[in-house]
């Protein structure tokens, strides 16, 4: 897969100019990679990747999102939270960054949680993320586009393969969208969330579409004839 000829098709053919972004989870911490050495929650590092083109990998004492965490794999415990640990998370999303109101709603919210999306069962020890073409083999690549390049994508992967693609909203982006990216490899949108929109410096119009790096290529064979 030429990551270049990738990104000049998609500039070319449907205007998408933003850098894509590559993660991959690791087993063990890659000695030819620079350490992030730095704490932040994993969208702000994203939008490093954005703003820095740099590649980097991370590992769980770099995260201050407890939730952050278990969606990229980093502590798969996590997606179950322990009394200390949910305190902290309701904390957090509470009375830090006002995501939910209360924390019955933030429970409620947990819960349906745990029934959409798929949860990793084993840990990793770093997560790569950087442009796409700078990450080996990546397990997602994360897209940013308007409705309509989004929506020629998504066509375009059920023309050929068949398939539905979902699409997720309410929550933080990383929870709805990477664990099903990487688990179920299969392409998922959303309309981002508060924080992921104002990390990544999102405009009015776009939205996020995470998909495995194959599945990329078979909505790429298929936009044309769908047309």
């Amino acid at each position: 897969m030429d990551a270049s000829l990738i990104k000049t098709h998609l500039k070319n053919e449907l205007g998408m100019h933003d850098e894509i972004i590559a993660l991959k989870q690791l087993k063990e911490k890659p000695p030819d990679i620079p350490a992030y050495n730095d704490k932040n929650n994993i969208c702000y590092m994203m939008g490093e990747v954005l703003e820095e083109g740099k590649a980097f990998y991370t590992t769980l004492q770099d995260h201050v999102c407890l939730l952050g965490c278990a969606a990229t794999g980093l502590d798969p415990d996590l997606q179950t939270l322990g009394d200390a640990e949910r305190q902290e998370s309701e904390q957090f999303h509470i009375s830090g960054i006002n995501i939910f109101p209360t924390a019955e709603l933030q429970a409620r919210a947990e819960q349906e949680a745990d029934r959409l999306f798929p949860k990793f069962q084993d840990a990793c020890r770093a997560v790569v993320i950087g442009p796409f073409g700078d990450v080996v083999e990546p397990d997602v690549l994360i897209m940013l586009g308007t409705p309509d390049q989004v929506h020629l994508l998504t066509r375009a992967y059920c023309y050929g393969t068949g398939s539905i693609v979902r699409g997720y909203a309410g929550m933080g982006v990383c929870r709805m969208l990477l664990p099903y990216g990487i688990l179920n490899k299969e392409p998922v949108f959303t309309v981002s969330d508060r924080a992921w929109r104002r990390a990544l410096k999102l405009a009015p119009a776009q939205l996020t579409l995470v998909t495995p790096p194959d599945k990329l290529l078979i909505m790429l064979e298929s936009l044309e004839a769908c047309r």
